[in-house]
């Protein structure tokens, strides 16, 4: 394949795009990076997610799965930046009431976080997620400690709600209203992850 058609490629499965950032479908060749970022002992704590198995070819067999699993009550999409390097994933799960789901997202290199990705994808997400579903609440859990995640999760629209325990963990759970997440958009609260409009004639 050429390089002109791989990129041609890519643009088919771009679902938005941002100021640094965009998503795009998941692909298997995604497997690779996300191994390696489940791996990392530090991504795993902050995602309160158990190591992957030992075996990458073991993971690539539940990764596929996952992908066949996408559209019933879950869905993933892959954050790449706009140069083409891929940093991350952000999904939707338990949603098969179809009210409300669950949102997760890992932001993989360490060099990458901190940076806004995390919250430009986010919100991003939430556009395509109301777009595209009926869900009347997206909801999250993210730890007490996380303060860095739990700032940029406030600045793309979610509320805190209620603190929860898992084992010796403390989590705060975080929603995002339809009605509310919506409006605020349209006020333009979430500006800072659109990418810059070209100027238009005579301004």
């Amino acid at each position: 394949m050429t390089l002109e058609a791989a990129r041609g490629e890519h643009e088919t499965l771009v679902i938005a795009r941002g100021r640094t950032v965009l998503l795009r479908r998941k692909r298997r060749a995604d497997a690779i990076d996300e191994f390696a970022w489940r791996r990392d002992p530090e991504t795993s704590r902050l995602n309160g997610q158990s190591p992957p198995p030992n075996s990458f070819a073991r993971f690539l067999e539940l990764f596929e799965q996952e992908l066949l699993f996408d559209g019933r009550g879950r869905e993933q999409l892959a954050i790449d930046t706009l140069a083409g390097e891929h940093i991350g994933t952000v999904m939707y799960y338990r949603g098969e009431d179809g009210v409300s789901c669950e949102l997760g997202i890992t932001i993989g290199p360490p060099a990458h976080r901190g940076r806004g990705a995390g919250r430009e994808a986010v919100v991003h997400f939430l556009r395509h997620v109301f777009d595209s579903h009926p869900y009347r609440e997206v909801y999250l859990h993210t730890l007490e400690s996380n303060l860095p995640a739990r700032r940029a999760f406030l600045a793309a629209g979610f509320n805190p709600t209620v603190t929860v325990l898992r084992g010796s963990d403390r989590y705060v759970r975080m929603e995002a209203r339809r009605e509310w997440w919506l409006l605020w958009d349209m006020e333009g609260r979430f500006a800072f992850a659109d990418s810059p409009r070209a100027p238009g004639p005579g301004s």
